[in-house]
């Protein structure tokens, strides 16, 4: 980590901590147009997921095989679909979208946005290998300060991923909106929480 990202991280967790775990709240309407004028990077977390022991919600199938996996529910599907709707209904132009390689994420992703790359440091965090969380954790803050697009960046993830990243506590389907600081970090907009 680069000192001056050493700096802008640190300030952010304390920040964080006085600001304690409740969402910022900003005016939807607000954070949308925030969206439009593009340039941001939302974190979401996939969509509401069917019941499932802690091991099946833990496993990822190595094959991509969601028959092994968590899956979404019907409504975690319709939520998905709302959420893509909603883009589109903001004037939001996606430019790239990330997602965690478990399939209930992958699924949100498809379904809100059609297309998206896997991206292995957005797995849930207790799956990610012991040494390696928090330098994956890392790659994931530095592709966020370092976004430049005309449009946004969409990373689909897991409630841990984003509270470790952003601070921000996240229901499924709800999104944190960011935007990248000159410093090579971010700052957290708000808060969009599932239609």
């Amino acid at each position: 980590m680069t000192t001056a990202r050493a700096v802008a991280f640190a300030a952010a967790s304390a920040l964080a901590l006085i600001a304690g775990s409740s969402p910022i709240v900003a005016d939807d309407s607000a954070l949308w147009s925030a969206l439009a004028d593009g340039g941001k990077v939302v974190m979401m977390r996939h969509t509401q997921s069917e019941e499932a022991t802690p091991e099946v919600s833990m496993h990822r199938s190595a094959e991509g095989d969601c028959s092994q996996e968590q899956n979404l529910s019907e409504d975690g599907r319709d939520q998905a679909r709302a959420l893509g709707a909603r883009f589109e209904e903001h004037g939001v132009a996606v430019d790239t979208v990330l997602s965690s390689e478990f399939c209930r994420a992958r699924q949100t992703a498809e379904l809100a946005f059609g297309g998206y790359e896997a991206w292995t440091p957005l797995n849930l965090v207790e799956s990610l290998p012991a040494g390696e969380s928090e330098w994956l954790m890392e790659d994931v803050r530095e592709r966020m300060g370092d976004f430049d697009g005309d449009g946004v960046l969409v990373l689909v993830s897991h409630r841990s991923n984003i509270n470790t990243i952003t601070f921000e506590q996240t229901e499924p389907g709800d999104m944190v909106i960011t935007e990248p600081d000159e410093f090579g970090g971010f700052n957290v907009l708000g808060l969009i929480q599932r239609p």
